[in-house]
């Protein structure tokens, strides 16, 4: 389902390409040159999404006085699959075109956003250390507060995640050549594009600060 899932979205990017091209093609071939609100068009579609699978840990203490007489802390867990999105802040994309030279400045990828696969989380997903004679109920809210942690944590970590980010700019950027170099052939131009990352290079991309390419 998770590769139908990638196809789909493959598919669909590449249908938005081909009716920005379209768009394109119905202008003067000598008018149709990159732009800069296409480009952040491009870099908002093309996001990477990440599967994980996460669990949850909290303890909840006992409880003190006399109502919390042979009470016992309760650790619980809950094991649950999320997606985090990796991508570009589109707003922050910058072109400079210069007849042929294209120069295009990315800023780092990051975590757009990171979500419960809520069709994993059922009765079987909680585990609940045992209970002492007095009960200590581990609450919806205890419960949900345990996942928010969670949730921040692994958003931590895939945003460390320096080979994970390095991937999201690489794919805005192949997708960007890709638009680039076929608006090229469409006008006969030998487009040449040279990129500025914002804020340095992921460590895990080989490309050096500054990297000259031609769309063509």
């Amino acid at each position: 389902m998770k590769r139908k899932l990638a196809a789909l979205k493959t598919s669909l990017l590449a249908a938005v390409l081909a009716v920005m091209l379209a768009a394109c093609s119905v202008q003067s071939t000598q008018a149709a040159v990159p732009d800069l609100g296409q480009v952040r068009s491009i870099c908002s579609l093309a996001t990477l999404e990440c599967y994980y699978h996460n669990v949850a840990k909290s303890t909840k203490t006992a409880g003190g006085g006399i109502t919390g007489i042979f009470e016992r802390d309760r650790t619980f867990w809950i094991e649950y699959d999320g997606i985090a999105t990796l991508g570009i802040d589109m707003s922050l994309v910058e072109m400079d075109l210069d007849g042929q030279n294209v120069h295009i400045s990315l800023p780092p990828a990051q975590v757009m956003h990171i979500s419960i696969d809520e069709d994993t989380l059922n009765e079987e997903s909680f585990v609940y250390s045992q209970d002492g004679w007095n009960k200590n109920p581990v609450t919806a809210a205890e419960q949900t507060g345990a996942i928010q942690q969670a949730q921040l944590q692994m958003e931590e970590t895939v945003q460390s995640n320096a080979a994970l980010l390095a991937s999201a700019q690489n794919r805005a950027k192949s997708l960007i050549e890709n638009y680039i170099r076929q608006l090229g052939q469409l006008t006969g131009t030998d487009y040449q594009v040279t990129w500025v990352y914002q804020g340095g290079q992921p460590a895990e991309s080989a490309a050096p600060p500054q990297e000259a390419s031609s769309a063509a």
